[in-house]
């Protein structure tokens, strides 16, 4: 009997192995340097003023309408939708305030998670008693004016579960739009 002598081994299999391996990794390796690079898109899909970095609120400082200092643990753990006011409610005030509660339920399983919060100066500014009364779940809180940080009065703002504002809304965005943001951080949010 012969022996047949074996063809020796290919080096192809382990050359295939090698590319895939690199191919897998191609991705992984350009995003690691474009975030070590800083690399940032020119433009941003948020409609509102992003914040970045997020402001940190303080942990105090809010009263509640009868003037007690409002609990931490009532605004911990949700999303706030925040109005500033800066004087009485009027028609235009009261559209918004009505206008973020149709946001608020429009946003539909994930409305528990987000808290609609007025803040103002006074709490008995005229035309809140009213609003507060067609709106029991709205929280309208006394507060400091530098409570927000810098920022625009009468306008919006979005603070996340952990007590940072992140994100600002002019008074010409629309409530489609900040639904959409809202509902993109819902979407992605790990906390709240």
């Amino acid at each position: 009997m012969t022996t047949a002598t074996l063809p020796p081994p290919r080096r192809n299999g382990l050359l295939m192995l090698a590319l895939v391996a690199g191919l897998l990794a191609l991705p992984f390796a350009i995003a690691a340097g474009l975030y070590v690079g800083g690399w940032k898109p020119a433009r941003t899909i948020a409609h509102g003023h992003l914040l970045d970095p997020p402001l940190e609120l303080p942990a105090s400082g809010l009263r509640s309408a009868d003037g007690q200092p409002l609990p931490t643990a009532t605004l911990q753990g949700k999303w706030l939708f925040i109005l500033r006011l800066d004087g009485p409610c009027r028609a235009d005030c009261a559209a918004r305030i009505d206008e973020m509660r149709r946001l608020q339920v429009s946003l539909n399983k994930d409305m528990g998670r987000l808290r609609r919060v007025v803040l103002t100066p006074r709490t008995d500014a005229p035309g809140l008693a009213e609003v507060g009364r067609s709106q029991p779940d709205l929280l309208i809180l006394a507060a400091p004016d530098n409570w927000l940080g810098k920022a625009e009065r009468s306008s919006l703002h979005i603070v996340d579960p952990l007590g940072r504002r992140v994100m600002d809304y002019p008074t010409e965005v629309t409530a489609k739009d900040m639904r959409a943001d809202l509902e993109r951080l819902l979407k992605f949010a790990w906390t709240g």
